[in-house]
């Protein structure tokens, strides 16, 4: 976006019949201020960034962490109606919970 000098000429003719001829100064160089404010942390924020992004791309960074490849080489799991704990016996599963005791 740029403004031409037509642009320029027209919004300072409105700045002028809007503050008037006092204020149009302090105005201004409050504008600049905030130009100027604005320039600063836009040229401090791209410096961080580049610093961050020549660091992940030095010769100095370690290598992304990787899970292990996956193997088809698992233990079986066993086959049968039991489940196994971890001493190896099968266990029987009852379906239905035991009766309660009458006494």
């Amino acid at each position: 976006m740029s403004l031409g000098p037509a642009e320029i000429l027209v919004i300072f003719v409105i700045a002028l019949l809007v503050f008037g001829p006092n204020r149009l100064p302090e105005i201004g160089r409050q504008v600049g201020k905030g130009v100027r404010e604005v320039r600063k942390f836009q040229q401090t924020l791209r410096r961080d960034l580049n610093d961050v992004m020549a660091d992940d791309m030095s010769d100095h960074a370690e290598p992304a962490p990787t899970l292990p490849p996956q193997t088809d080489d698992a233990p079986p799991t066993p086959a049968g109606d039991g489940v196994t704990p971890p001493d190896g016996h099968d266990l029987p599963v009852s379906p239905d919970p035991p009766p309660p005791d009458p006494t």
